[in-house]
């Protein structure tokens, strides 16, 4: 899980942690807090009573000038909480789970016992990484692969597409229906509807780069960016009449730095629809028209709502462990009972249409930070979210800010109510010292890092989705939007990707570039 981290903040935390194994260096990074006993004895952190832990991780989080120690927090207190209610065992259980009112459905546990099912791509898909060079040529060949002789595997097709997402399914599809030839490489593993369960943690390592554990090098914003279908690491040379890169807006970038080309908006321009939380508790009760259900149940997203021309309002679904790593940690108390209303608590999220943008180098590192117009369209938003949620009968809501900003709802007079909601704000990341309060965007919308445009000066590609560097290279994906789009991007997506691949197939029939 470590190591799906950002390199430095790994490197941070285990410096901080070997410090803290020492007397010395529990003295450095706790004070006072380290002197234990009538005597003063110094003891290391692990050492030290649990109070005395507690008020020097409250300490750490609350540090406006020590935020390496603010970051080491953050990453500790999400990685532990996620890996402790997500961890199951051989049945699918975990113990913990009843304490916080959850349970996964039994119908979803038999999958895994239900007899093997034939799944859609399994003729067509060569899974790699079980084939030696021997196996790997047959399975090519039974495919209708032609390989050309030599000391490297040479696969000969009329296109060959990286990426098997919204955009290259498309233009796969396309281009395989106008008869051509096409590869589809993937790093991804393939899994069908009947492969996933509502499980979180094995669901979240199959749909999800890094396993969900994805987070910008400044440490603002988490990333939810989907890898599936596929898998291996055999080497091959395809040799194709068209190229197709449709990584997505996060990995088409490095692909294409690393293939040698220079153009400079190539990983700019990168947006991410910035998203902040607010959440709401609904205890159960025994009105005329009580509110029944769980949190967790029904739809992924169950409603949508537009409150500005750039801001959306949406209701998520939420596993236990990406609950417990998203609210505040003000204490171990705090954090149990928060937990202990898991299932009665509603989360509802605002959504910025970004006009800032982000940037992604050549190893997949992404740098983000919202405009300061993005900010106060994000906090317009989460008012009125934490406006619908009191309205709707919660009797406490709040926001993930770190310091915990919460409202006891029930009798809340209008002018406590607007007291409140003028205290909320949006706060930069862990890694930014200017206050004492700190938060973390969540973004599953990737966009623009490969925008197309009528020039080789203000965009990556042009309008056909081409590069200006290399003839019949091509970009298929959520990168070549131009801007954000404001709302889920994937019919977009899929929607250019099939004129793109439309006008690729006609060029290629005609044997002339598309324009």
């Amino acid at each position: 899980m470590v190591t799906r981290c950002i390199r430095e903040a790994a490197l941070l935390a285990w410096v901080v942690l070997w410090v803290l194994s020492t007397r010395v260096g529990t003295l450095l990074l706790c004070g006072r807090l380290s002197l234990c006993g009538a005597a003063g004895e110094l003891r290391r952190f692990a050492d030290m009573p649990a109070e005395r832990q507690e008020a020097a991780l409250q300490r750490w989080n609350r540090t406006r000038w020590l935020f390496p120690l603010r970051i080491v927090f953050a990453l500790v207190k999400i990685l532990s909480h996620y890996v402790f209610y997500t961890m199951v065992d051989e049945n699918s259980e975990n113990p913990h789970w009843k304490a916080i009112g959850y349970s996964v459905e039994e119908w979803q546990r038999d999958r895994d016992e239900a007899p093997a099912t034939s799944r859609p791509l399994d003729n067509g898909v060569i899974e790699t990484r079980a084939l030696n060079d021997t196996t790997l040529l047959r399975s090519l060949a039974d495919r209708w692969l032609p390989v050309k002789p030599g000391a490297q595997h040479t696969v000969q097709c009329d296109a060959v597409i990286v990426g098997s997402g919204c955009g290259g399914g498309v233009a796969a599809a396309m281009l395989a229906s106008a008869g051509y030839k096409v590869v589809v490489v993937e790093k991804g593993d393939y899994f069908a509807a009947d492969d996933y369960s509502s499980v979180e943690g094995p669901s979240m390592e199959r749909l999800f780069e890094k396993g969900g554990i994805f987070c910008t090098s400044n440490v603002t914003t988490m990333v939810f960016t989907g890898s599936t279908v596929g898998g291996g690491s055999a080497k091959l040379r395809i040799e194709a009449k068209v190229s197709i890169s449709a990584c997505g807006a996060l990995m088409t970038p490095p692909l294409l730095r690393n293939s040698g080309l220079k153009n400079r908006h190539i990983g700019r321009n990168l947006h991410l629809h910035p998203v902040s939380m607010a959440w709401g508790y609904f205890p159960e009760n025994k009105q005329a028209v009580p509110i029944t259900g769980k949190s967790y149940e029904g739809g992924i997203i169950t409603s949508m709502h537009r409150v500005t021309p750039r801001t959306i309002i949406e209701t998520p679904a939420l596993g236990p462990g990406a609950f417990a790593a998203m609210v505040p940690w003000e204490s171990g108390r705090d954090m149990k009972e928060r937990m202990s209303r898991y299932a009665r608590t509603a989360h509802a999220f605002a959504l910025v249409r970004d006009r800032g943008s982000g940037f992604v180098d050549c190893e997949g590192r992404l740098r983000f930070t919202p405009s300061r117009d993005d900010a106060r369209e994000l906090r317009n938003g989460l008012r009125h979210v934490l406006r619908i949620l009191v309205a709707a009968g919660a009797a406490e809501g709040g926001t993930h800010r770190s310091d915990g900003l919460r409202l006891r709802c029930k009798g809340v007079r209008d002018e406590d109510l607007e007291a409140f909601l003028d205290e909320v704000t949006i706060e930069k990341g862990p890694m930014h010292s200017t206050a004492d309060k700190w938060a973390v965007f969540s973004s599953a919308h990737q966009m623009g890092s490969c925008r197309m445009g009528s020039s080789p000066k203000d965009s990556a590609v042009d309008g056909s989705g081409e590069s200006w560097e290399a003839e019949g290279l091509y970009v298929c994906d959520g990168s070549l939007l131009p801007t954000a789009v404001g709302v889920n991007p994937m019919i977009t997506i899929q929607s250019v990707a099939y004129c793109l691949s439309k006008g690729i197939a006609e060029s290629m029939t005609n044997g002339q570039k598309h324009y």
